[in-house]
C-alpha cells in the first residue's frame, strides 16, 4: 500500500492530464488495481510512467531526507526540527552543512554534538524569523 502523499500525486496527475473517471479506472485496471488504495510501490511506478507518457510533469523539487533513526533521541528531535525549518524556507541540507563546517568544524550537521546541534537550530530559528519579516 502506498502513502497518502503518493495517492495525492496520482490524483493531481489525473487532473492535469484531463483524464475522465472512466479513463482513470481503465488506467488503474491495466496494473491490476481498482483504486489508488490498491496500489503498491511497483504498480504506483507503472501508473506514474503512464501518466508521464500522457504529458504529466511534476513541479515539486525532490528533497533528500536525512536518516535520523540511528541517532540518539535528543539529536533525532533536533534533526527533525532542522529538517522542518529547511523545508519551510526551501533550503537544501548543504546550507546547514556549510554552517556546521564554518562554525563547528564538522563536515555535516548530523555529526554535530547535542549542544552544537542545538545552537545550529537556534541560528536557523533566528534566520527563519528574520526571513519571514522581510
Amino acid at each position: 500500500m502506498i502513502p497518502n502523499s503518493k495517492k495525492a500525486v496520482i490524483h493531481i496527475a489525473k487532473a492535469q492530464t484531463g483524464m475522465t473517471e472512466d479513463e482513470y479506472r481503465d488506467l488503474l485496471g491495466s496494473v491490476g488495481a481498482e483504486s489508488s488504495k490498491d496500489l503498491n510501490s511497483r504498480t504506483f511506478d507503472q501508473v506514474m510512467s503512464k501518466f508521464e507518457a500522457l504529458g504529466f510533469k511534476t513541479t515539486t523539487k525532490t528533497r533528500t531526507i536525512r536518516k535520523v533513526s540511528n541517532l540518539p533521541k535528543n539529536k533525532k528531535a533536533l534533526m527533525k526540527k532542522l529538517e522542518a525549518m529547511l523545508l519551510d524556507m526551501d533550503l537544501p541540507w548543504s546550507y546547514v552543512d556549510s554552517i556546521a563546517r564554518k562554525r563547528f568544524g564538522k563536515d555535516a550537521a548530523q555529526w554535530l554534538e547535542g549542544d552544537e546541534l542545538y545552537k545550529l537550530v537556534q541560528m536557523m530559528a533566528v534566520y527563519q524569523k528574520r526571513k519571514r519579516k522581510a
